[in-house]
């Protein structure tokens, strides 16, 4: 990071348990029994001190089955296997998404796709549910610590435990259902612009993008440009831009000349700024063609002064 070396930056390294300390959660999560070291070996050896990862583990063995009873004094109800545990976290967090009933799988799903915080009100607008069987599959979700509660006003919002649940949780959508998840997000959101609290223009643009709803992503996606533009955050100026200009590209003839005009513009200001010099001169011949296209004089003299430069 570039203030790594500054006074005020502390760095805090987290690494994965110690052997003795990841024992001592393990022995808080499933008990003290002789019977059970064994398994809790195995749990060591496989998930190299991850707490979640041994977290995780513990929950899939509950729910497959394999232990009986409650946190703290759990006992082996039938014979251990090792392919009841995954070798991998996200493995495992896909054969738990994989065993919820249909319903609170598609509930998890579209909250992934809404994002890590996840009002209330935007999941039922997207879910497509009956108020009472979502209001009944959060809490299986919560009750499953998939989801949590993190704010109750201005309205109910939930977050996912892990970034890795969201990511496990979103991958296992089909394309195209994601697809249509976003642009339903990306419809509520807009219908809720006109509130208090407006959405941020990067989120509108997200969903625009995954949506593949490319005129409103080109938009959005120049919005978003000209933001941090303004706030001399050129880099991720010139990113938001060339993300416009490829949404466009993709539009071909139906793209709105305007905005392609405008986003030739800035782009080549923000790739000036940022000393990204490649292309330049595809890039304002392409501005001047828009500008002559639309008869533009004060921008078809802008896009030649910067052609001259």
């Amino acid at each position: 990071p570039a203030g790594a070396g500054k006074s005020f930056y502390p760095q805090l390294r987290i690494d994965p348990l110690a052997t003795t300390s990841a024992a001592e959660l393990l022995e808080g999560l499933l008990g003290t029994s002789r019977s059970l070291e064994p398994l809790k070996r195995m749990l060591l050896d496989r998930t190299g001190g991850n707490p979640f990862f041994l977290e995780e583990s513990v929950r899939t063995l509950i729910e497959s089955g394999v232990l009986v009873g409650e946190r703290g004094s759990f006992r082996i109800a039938r014979a251990l296997d090792t392919t009841h545990v995954p070798a991998t976290v996200q493995a495992v967090l896909a054969a738990r998404i994989d065993r919820l009933p249909p319903p609170v799988k598609h509930l998890l799903q579209s909250a992934a796709v809404v994002g890590k915080t996840v009002a209330l009100t935007l999941l039922e607008t997207v879910a497509e549910m009956a108020a009472l069987e979502l209001r009944r599959g959060l809490a299986q979700l919560q009750a499953a610590e998939f989801l949590y509660e993190t704010s109750l006003f201005p309205e109910l919002e939930y977050t996912f435990k892990h970034a890795l649940t969201l990511e496990v949780a979103y991958q296992s959508l089909l394309r195209e259902r994601r697809r249509m998840l976003h642009a339903g997000v990306l419809a509520a959101l807009e219908a809720r612009s006109g509130e208090q609290a407006p959405v941020n223009v990067e989120v509108l643009a997200h969903h625009a993008v995954r949506g593949e709803l490319r005129q409103p992503a080109a938009s959005y996606l120049y919005r978003a440009g000209s933001k941090a533009q303004t706030e001399a955050r050129h880099g991720p100026a010139a990113d938001f831009y060339e993300a416009a200009a490829d949404a466009l590209g993709r539009l071909g003839e139906a793209a709105d000349p305007r905005l392609e005009l405008d986003v030739s513009l800035e782009l080549w200001s923000t790739r000036i700024s940022t000393n990204r010099v490649d292309g330049l001169s595809e890039l304002a011949a392409r501005g001047e063609a828009l500008a002559r296209r639309l008869g533009a004089g004060p921008r078809l003299a802008q896009v030649q002064v910067r052609q001259a430069q």
